[in-house]
């Protein structure tokens, strides 16, 4: 089956951007319950304007419902879902387990998508979600490609996974940085995007480098399309619900040709945004981090001339590409941004494109297009309509007749009854003239006509009911509308771990009742030693599990505890599946009482109550390799390296090694 296009829609002009040029689904949002609530998004009323649109173009709407929701929160968060699907959204996409587990306790017949803050990216996580009765899995854009095919393999989710836009540098779901530093959780649609402030590295004090040495790329997946088709990836997800409308038209396009098979053109995307592109960790762990934090463009010319004036001067541009007055530029020097230029004036003057500005450049200065106002205007005024095959009869005596096969109905619409001309006889190209003001629909036509009159007024109300029936026929539901049930309130019924102390270093001083150890490397013998030094002081082993494991790696862990029988602190799906005791930690992102209930383990939270700290980021990248000319064979990390912040806060660099690294900036 040929993969779907996914398209964002943070409001209804993006909605239709995506509709018009080649989305199959767009997912969008409801102000307040969904990860991006920096946007207007939609209400209940705008939803069903949104849905029954889509559903005219035969486009399925997904409502992202995927956030983390506090105890007072998630029962309202259920009857918004009920009150959406009874306007006819198709799935919902989430990402707190306590959510998903009422969802689907009281309304299996709700289609849940698993979102990707849950951070799926292995098939035991993958397996966990399948028993819940979940649809389809977007998977963590860490997720490499044969661990999808592993999972395409192994079970029957349908599986999303993002091929454009934004690329988050933190593994999905564990970034807590804008969480603990400004108390805006990502998994509450509140980020900060800290990731994007400048930042240096240093090692022992000493200044590495400095940049926007977090702020990643953005994903382009065009040219691995057929890899993600050949693991069976199901639908190709676009980020996006803030970005432009153009931006979505654009984006939808180049995947729908891509899809199709027809040439693509990665240069309009590239101008609609972008901060260099990646192929997120398919070719490696590097390369994936840009060292700019905005929108670049291309690279369109230089500057020529400058005539410096009192208010405003004159900039020359040389360029081989047609630029278009009211577009915007951004200037360069030395690949750092100098300034913004909006040309309004743009003219063609002696071979040079010349634009009045109040800002100030120097010949020699790079010139990168960053919005093409004609291209723009063109997108954006670009409509599509629905084919539909109408038979027309019309004979004297009976009623004029449309009569339309639509989603296995049969729709006979009726008009006035039909009487002989008597001057004038209607003829199909009429008929056919008449049929063309539509706004949703091209009428193909077949007619059948008798020598009759019909009057302009009764044959516009005709086709004003027959693409009302149509209409009507593709909107409707397809199913009964749910009546709400009453779900009563949850008290907790599981414990926290109490009287517990986090060690990394088997040296340190026992102090609590229970210890819990974040070994850098998983090794039996040290583990081993571990347990023997818990006993010793009587205290209890805990062995802390990573948030994220590639197959070998869980593996290697499931078969390490139960030989070890030692509890385990589960950060991620895959580890629940272990046969040990179990306790959830806060990489599980517990957030009420009904999660936590579902679970039926003792568990730490990260945020909302904050039992432990986790840390900031988890990055699957390797700054040794993106900042310090490092590789595998010879590694140059240590202890000692730190990112600082802008505001002077320091963060540690720390790894964990196993089949492959995973990086950390921790306290």
């Amino acid at each position: 089956m040929k993969m779907k296009v996914l398209s964002p829609a943070g409001n209804m002009e993006s909605l239709k951007a995506a509709v018009f040029n080649g989305a199959d689904e767009v997912y969008l949002g409801v102000k307040d319950f969904n990860a991006r609530n920096n946007i207007d998004g939609f209400d209940l009323n705008s939803l069903k304007q949104a849905v029954d649109f889509a559903h005219i173009y035969g486009v399925k709407v997904f409502l992202a419902v995927n956030i983390l929701f506090d105890d007072y929160e998630i029962l309202p968060a259920v009857n918004l879902i009920v009150d959406a699907y009874n306007l006819g959204v198709d799935a919902f996409i989430i990402q707190d387990l306590g959510l998903i587990s009422l969802v689907r306790k009281y309304y299996p017949i709700i289609e849940v998508h698993a979102s990707t803050q849950m951070g799926l990216h292995n098939l035991e996580g993958v397996k966990f979600v399948e028993s819940l009765g979940i649809k389809r899995v977007v998977l963590a854009r860490e997720t490499p490609i044969e661990e999808i095919k592993r999972i395409n393999n192994n079970t029957n989710v349908e599986i999303e996974y993002f091929v454009q836009g934004a690329l988050c540098v933190c593994f999905s779901g564990n970034c807590y940085l804008s969480s603990y530093e400004l108390d805006a959780s990502g998994n509450r649609g509140k980020c900060k995007q800290l990731c994007r402030l400048p930042y240096m590295l240093k090692h022992e004090n000493k200044k590495i480098k400095e940049g926007y040495l977090l702020s990643a790329k953005d994903f382009n997946m065009l040219n691995r399309l057929q890899d993600l088709e050949n693991v069976g990836v199901d639908s190709l997800k676009i980020e996006g619900r803030a970005r432009r409308p153009y931006y979505v038209g654009v984006a939808t396009k180049l995947y729908r040709q891509a899809v199709d098979k027809q040439q693509t053109d990665n240069e309009d995307i590239k101008i609609a945004f972008n901060r260099g592109y990646t192929e997120g960790y398919f070719n490696g762990n590097d390369g994936i981090i840009s060292n700019l934090q905005n929108h670049i463009g291309v690279e369109v010319g230089s500057v020529e001339k400058v005539k410096l004036g009192k208010k405003f001067n004159e900039i020359f541009i040389s360029s081989n590409k047609e630029l278009n007055a009211k577009s915007s530029f951004k200037i360069y020097r030395d690949n750092t941004e100098i300034s913004t230029i909006s040309a309004f004036d743009l003219k063609f003057v002696d071979g040079l494109y010349r634009i009045t500005t109040t800002q100030k450049c120097i010949v020699g200065d790079k010139v990168n297009l960053i919005s093409d106002y004609n291209k723009e205007q063109e997108m954006l005024s670009y409509k599509r309509r629905v084919d539909v095959k109408i038979d027309v009869t019309a004979k004297v005596g009976s009623p004029i007749n449309a009569q339309i096969k639509l989603n296995n109905a049969v729709l006979n619409i009726c008009g006035e009854v039909c009487e002989a001309a008597k001057n004038y006889p209607i003829t199909k190209e009429e008929i056919e003239n008449n049929f063309k003001k539509s706004e949703h629909f091209n009428a193909i036509l077949t007619c059948e006509i008798d020598n009759v009159f019909i009057a302009k007024q009764k044959l516009n109300e005709f086709r004003r009911n027959v693409f009302d029936a149509i209409e009507n026929e593709l909107i409707k539901l397809k199913y009964e509308t749910l009546k709400k049930v009453k779900i009563e309130k949850e008290k907790l019924k599981v414990n926290k771990l109490k009287n517990f102390q986090i060690i990394e270093s088997l040296n340190e001083t026992l102090k609590e009742d229970n210890i819990i150890y974040c070994p850098s490397v998983y090794e039996e013998n040290d583990i081993i030693h571990f347990i023997d030094v818990c006993k010793s002081n009587d205290k209890k082993p805990i062995l802390n599990l990573p948030n994220f494991a590639l197959s070998a790696d869980v593996e290697f862990l499931k078969t390490l505890v139960e030989k070890l029988k030692i509890s385990v602190i589960v950060n991620n799906y895959y580890a629940l599946s272990f046969n040990t005791e179990k306790i959830a930690g806060g990489g599980m992102n517990i957030y009420n009482s009904y999660t936590a209930n579902y679970l039926g383990l003792t568990y730490l939270s990260a945020e909302n109550e904050r039992d432990i700290k986790m840390p900031y980021m988890t990055l699957r990248h390797c700054p040794m390799k993106e900042h310090v000319n490092g590789n595998c064979a010879n590694c140059p990390y240590k202890e000692g390296y730190t990112y600082a912040m802008p505001n002077g806060k320091t963060m540690k660099l720390k790894r964990i090694k196993m089949s492959s690294c995973t990086f950390f900036l921790t306290d």
